[in-house]
């Protein structure tokens, strides 16, 4: 029978090996994750600049660190606040089953999931599941620019509703 010594060495090497692939796993993730959610992230950031400028008082946007959930997929949840209302935007990065990495977005509405996923069926680079859109991980300047324009119709009808009047788009 082994000493007890060496089982428990045995068993902390093994641990300490599992803990590091799955640490550089989770590392690596988050480098691609971040990378293919750049894009979006800079726009957000630019914005939430505007709206943290002195003389702004339209609101915020926050929760803009991609994190690793769970389910080990790098998530961002911007959260619009603005003076009268709040919209979530959730954002996913992480394999679908077979391998390939995907975008996932929730919380647009359906003019926007539109303009990335044409007609309600699948397409080579997009489909809808269930509210979200799946999106191919290179389209992330594509969803970049649908977000900025979420976000600008967000704060810009709250402005316009406030002051009763709108512009015809």
């Amino acid at each position: 029978m082994p000493r007890a010594i060496d089982v428990k060495d045995r068993f902390r090497a093994r641990l300490q090996e599992a803990d590091a692939r799955s640490n550089d796993f989770r590392q690596k993730l988050l480098d691609e994750g971040t990378r293919a959610l750049q894009p979006v992230m800079g726009v957000l950031n630019l914005m939430a600049e505007v709206l943290n400028e002195e003389e702004n008082v339209h609101g915020s946007i926050t929760g803009l660190e991609a994190k690793i959930d769970q389910d080990n997929f790098i998530s961002l949840c911007a959260q619009l606040r603005g003076t009268e209302a709040e919209q979530k935007i959730k954002i996913k990065y992480g394999p679908e089953l077979g391998g390939s990495n995907f975008i996932s977005v929730s919380g647009l509405n359906q003019r926007y999931n539109e303009r990335l996923v044409p007609g309600a069926g699948r397409c080579a680079s997009g489909r809808t599941v269930g509210s979200d859109i799946q999106l191919d991980e290179h389209r992330g300047d594509e969803l970049a620019e649908v977000v900025r324009e979420v976000v600008e119709d967000f704060y810009a009808a709250q402005i316009e509703q406030r002051s009763h009047f709108t512009v015809a788009r």
